[in-house]
């Protein structure tokens, strides 16, 4: 029953729009709804991710039950035949969209929702609330494990996110994105994502103040879990890196034989101070120790261009811990829900700010490959594609008259989403190192005329 409080977080706006709709017998005429992007860069690209939890919503509204619905709707409504109907309603229309990790820009349609008008209605702020939060997540933490340039990205964002929800869709999103772990004790138990993490400064002050504390600190951490071949990595910027953490480092992991011979990672993290100069000076001091294999963690407010000077200026670091740059990521796309027919009348919305133009009719998403690099064609369903050389379909039908697709459903699994991801890394790559000049996206001959002549009509 809980669940259904998932569909319920919506704006009131849609569902006294759907009132009207159902007073005017207008439940049953079709609409087509496109989620797209518009990014905040002109040429920028993003990151899908939440595609499953949207399909969730879908069956949350089928398998909860009348009673259970009338029960939430009557607290709510006071119009009796409005919670009928809701209470009884089931999905019975059609999603496509493309694949969670899929690369998109700007005004594509990355999910397209055809159904009776309420049904379509209703959904709009639901999907928006899952979809916009995990696919800004995941544009950021991939342009951060980018800039990494190999190097790897820790996700430590956990305490700095708007509750459970996001935590877990954070943590899910930037491991689809390229971080190589996380801080998240319970999205390790969820979704088999190995956590990791070791301590901070509250810990090493439980052992007083100096040097020695900081010795004591180590030496206990390192005893507690060398055997189990856990990271031993020491935070060594509680009191002052350079005259005492890293020197309580290197004689911790002496005094207990760790050395380039551990089979698990070792090393330290410095948190504050000049990160760059720090890690030159502590690179100097483990390799002159013989720990050569020590990594060095960089922490403290990093994102994509900290890390990008960081490396620009030849800072020595192994892995990047990235804690507020992905859990409160800057608005770098807006997610847009609007709808582009209306029974057979293909609609738009039109603005004087080009950027808030919409697309009408029902589309499907394609992408060229060429000379090892792509470009993307909007066109409308019926135009097929296909038969175009080195094209392919990224549109994929998860839903048809209210039925699951199982086999595209699949696609949709966290490891899966990783690994589709990374195929087109080496796209990403060339996208990012382009610094937003190349445009992208075509719209097909059929798609551009039909925009023209609806335009048309706005100025008669």
């Amino acid at each position: 029953m809980e669940k259904f409080f998932k569909f319920l977080n919506s704006d009131r706006y849609q569902y006294t729009e759907s009132e009207i709709y159902l007073k005017n017998n207008m439940q049953n005429e079709i609409a087509t709804f496109d989620v797209f992007l518009r990014t905040k860069k002109e040429n920028d690209y993003a990151v899908v991710y939440g595609i499953s939890d949207v399909l969730e919503l879908i069956e949350i509204l089928n398998e909860t039950s009348y009673e259970d619905k009338k029960k939430y709707l009557s607290k709510i409504f006071d119009n009796s035949d409005f919670i009928e109907y809701i209470a009884n309603m089931k999905f019975t229309g059609t999603i496509k969209g493309v694949r969670d990790g899929e690369i998109v820009f700007s005004n594509e349609p990355i999910l397209t929702i055809t159904a009776p008008l309420i049904q379509g209605k209703i959904l709009e702020t639901p999907i928006l609330n899952i979809l916009h939060f995990q696919t800004l997540v995941a544009t950021v933490t991939s342009k951060i494990v980018l800039a990494a340039e190999g190097r790897g990205v820790l996700s430590f964002g956990t305490r700095r996110t708007a509750g459970f929800d996001a935590a877990m869709t954070m943590t899910k999103a930037s491991y689809v994105a390229g971080c190589i772990s996380h801080s998240n004790l319970a999205a390790e138990y969820l979704y088999d994502l190995k956590s990791t993490g070791t301590m901070t400064h509250g810990f090493i002050q439980t052992f007083g103040m100096g040097e020695s504390a900081e010795y004591k600190a180590f030496d206990a951490f390192i005893k507690m879990y060398r055997n189990k071949n856990q990271a031993l990595i020491m935070l060594i910027d509680t009191y002052d890196t350079l005259e005492s953490g890293i020197i309580s480092a290197v004689k911790a992991f002496k005094d207990n034989g760790i050395d380039d011979e551990y089979e698990g990672m070792y090393g330290i993290r410095i948190d504050s101070g000049n990160l760059e100069k720090l890690s030159k000076e502590c690179r100097k001091i483990l390799d002159k120790s013989g720990l050569y294999k020590a990594k060095i963690v960089l922490t403290s407010g990093l994102d994509d261009k900290k890390i990008g000077n960081l490396i620009k200026n030849q800072a020595e670091v192994d892995v990047f811990g990235v804690g507020d740059a992905i859990a409160l990521p800057e608005r770098e796309i807006s997610t847009v829900y609007k709808m582009s027919k209306i029974n057979q009348n293909d609609v738009m919305k039109i603005s004087n700010e080009s950027g808030k133009t919409s697309l009408p009719g029902n589309k499907e998403l394609y992408r060229v490959y060429e000379n090892q690099n792509f470009y993307d064609v909007v066109a409308l369903e019926e135009e097929k594609l296909e038969n175009i050389e080195n094209i392919q379909k990224i549109t994929i039908n998860y839903i048809e008259n209210g039925k699951k697709i199982e086999k595209n459903y699949e696609l949709l699994d966290l490891k899966k989403a990783k690994e589709y991801y990374e195929s087109n890394l080496i796209y990403l790559k060339k996208i990012y190192s382009e610094k937003l000049k190349t445009r992208r996206v075509k719209l097909s001959e059929k798609l551009e005329k039909l925009k023209d002549r609806l335009l048309r009509i706005k100025t008669k």
